[in-house]
């Protein structure tokens, strides 16, 4: 694909463009339309997202990080204990699971400084993020990272300029099946939100039907550098937390809903 581009004698990655669209696009639909419902400054949603955004990035290194400590710990003894740290960092990149832990943490720091009830600035904030991530995808699919297996099926890609994927071998298409995936889910939150009413029920639906779509893909994914416990890689283990997370949301407002009506 095209990982970057010059503008101005500069070399910009489209990877990061991306992101940043998507950011601007998913704060907009939060701040313009999903705060809307909820009696919360417009200023306070902003400065949520800004430390939500600076948890994310932090979160997704550092996970990014953590994966590839085993890595680390081969090459110890040939490099040493500086140029494997250094190593460590420069093969990092920046996975979603840490970046979507740490962005809940930044929005969790912003509400207990300015006292602001945390459980509604999520359900304000989380419904978009299906929507920043499809965009985030698509920057996947530019930088060549999170690469699916070969595969020479329909749809198959063949990445001829990337520092990540190998080059001219067809693989699955997961970046582009995650962000149409991605998508569908905000349009599905979209359609249901006010239905579900302000409840916990729109974070479960997203924290169910991602997981379900991120532990599928995980099996067609061809980058092996996430790390596996029990060939299970990292990613699908969050995925089964976050699915639980999901179901037990569904579960307390059906139980909340029964008090209210006895």
């Amino acid at each position: 694909m095209l990982p970057w581009v010059n503008i101005l004698r500069k070399q910009i990655g489209l990877y990061g463009v991306w992101i940043g669209i998507g950011l601007i696009i998913g704060s907009l639909v939060v701040v313009f339309y999903f705060s809307k419902f909820y009696e919360i400054k417009r200023d306070d949603v902003i400065y949520s997202i800004l430390f939500g955004v600076i948890g994310l990035m932090i979160g997704a290194k550092l996970l990014s990080i953590i994966t590839l400590i085993p890595r680390a710990i081969a090459k110890f003894p040939q490099l040493g204990l500086k140029d494997t740290f250094i190593a460590l960092i420069q093969s990092s990149g920046f996975v979603f699971y840490g970046g979507l832990i740490g962005g809940i943490l930044g929005i969790y720091i912003y509400s207990k400084m300015y006292k602001i009830p945390f459980d509604k600035l999520l359900m304000i904030i989380v419904p978009a993020i299906p929507l920043v991530h499809s965009f985030g995808r698509i920057g996947c699919l530019f930088a060549g990272c999170c690469y699916g297996m070969e595969y020479n099926g329909f749809g198959s890609i063949t990445f001829s300029n990337t520092p990540f994927a190998p080059i001219g071998i067809p693989l699955f298409p997961s970046q582009i099946v995650e962000s149409i995936c991605n998508f569908i889910i905000f349009l599905i939150i979209l359609i249901t939100y006010k239905k579900f009413n302000n409840t916990y029920k729109s974070i479960g639906l997203y924290c169910i039907s991602y997981s379900i779509v991120r532990f599928t893909l995980e099996f067609f994914r061809g980058d092996i550098v996430r790390g596996f416990i029990l060939n299970i890689s990292t990613s699908q283990w969050i995925s089964i937390v976050l699915f639980i997370i999901g179901i037990s949301l569904f579960i307390y407002e059906y139980k909340r809903k029964k008090v209210e009506n006895t």
